[in-house]
């Protein structure tokens, strides 16, 4: 009997090996979270704007030091077990929809040969009436046909999720794809909550709605194939952050 059991707990600890040797080769993914891009903005505001040049600056850090940008689609499909990643994967990413992802972020990333993903409020698309306009359905249609920038969901009036009714959720993700589905004829899948905050009903309202991909903000970690692609973690970047200080930022979170 001593025998047997020491056996199946030879056997347990090689697997168990075999599992964290796989787990400890898996490339971790850092997604990077930015706002607004902004000529000028109030200092006390870094956390939702960055300048062009500092923007400018934090790409070229990032392409310098080896990074190559991916797409959710693509980090989605190798979770997956479809395809792989390149050496130093990254994601950009982008939250809103501002007009000027468009006019200064789009430009400079295809310039770049970088990629990114922009989750937009579907109820202020188009609207330029705010102080921070935001991009419309042709740009977000011109933007994803470029293969540059992917367009998904932020859901469609941007409330804080913890203070929503089960009814008000369903809606907020379901109404928010629809429109993108619409508007654009592309698969909406993946999902960012506004501020990164969730509720009780949330995660199970984003299966049922379709998405497979739900994001996070938590400002720490990285991604594998074995995070769960309900609670992907991102890192907010604010305009503040030096280039320098933008990719220790993201060496300090790979784990």
């Amino acid at each position: 009997m001593k025998k047997w059991i020491a056996m199946a707990l030879a056997l347990c600890m090689c697997v168990f090996g075999t599992v964290i040797a796989s787990a400890q080769n898996e490339p971790l993914v850092p997604i990077l979270l930015y706002h607004n891009i902004a000529e000028q903005y109030p200092m006390n505001d870094a956390a939702l704007h960055i300048t062009p040049e500092q923007f400018y600056a934090h790409m070229d850090a990032v392409k310098g030091a080896g990074y190559q940008t991916v797409t959710l689609s693509e980090f989605y499909e190798y979770c997956k077990g479809n395809g792989t990643l390149p050496e130093n994967p990254i994601i950009i990413t982008f939250d809103d929809g501002y007009q000027s992802n468009y006019d200064y972020a789009y430009p400079y990333l295809t310039q770049m040969g970088m990629r990114a993903t922009i989750f937009v409020i579907t109820e202020r698309m188009g609207d330029h009436t705010v102080t921070y306009p935001h991009f419309d359905w042709n740009a977000a249609n011109e933007m994803q046909a470029s293969g540059v920038i992917e367009i998904q969901c932020h859901s469609h009036t941007h409330p804080n999720f913890s203070t929503l009714t089960k009814e008000q959720t369903i809606r907020e993700m379901r109404l928010s794809r629809f429109l993108i589905e619409q508007n654009m004829g592309i698969a909406c899948r993946f999902f960012a909550y506004p501020y990164g905050i969730e509720n009780e009903y949330s995660t199970k309202a984003a299966v049922d709605a379709g998405y497979t991909v739900v994001n996070m903000v938590g400002d720490r970690g990285a991604n594998s194939r074995y995070t769960d692609l309900l609670h992907l973690r991102r890192l907010t970047v604010p305009g503040d952050m030096t280039a320098e200080e933008l990719l220790s930022y993201i060496e300090q979170n790979k784990y």
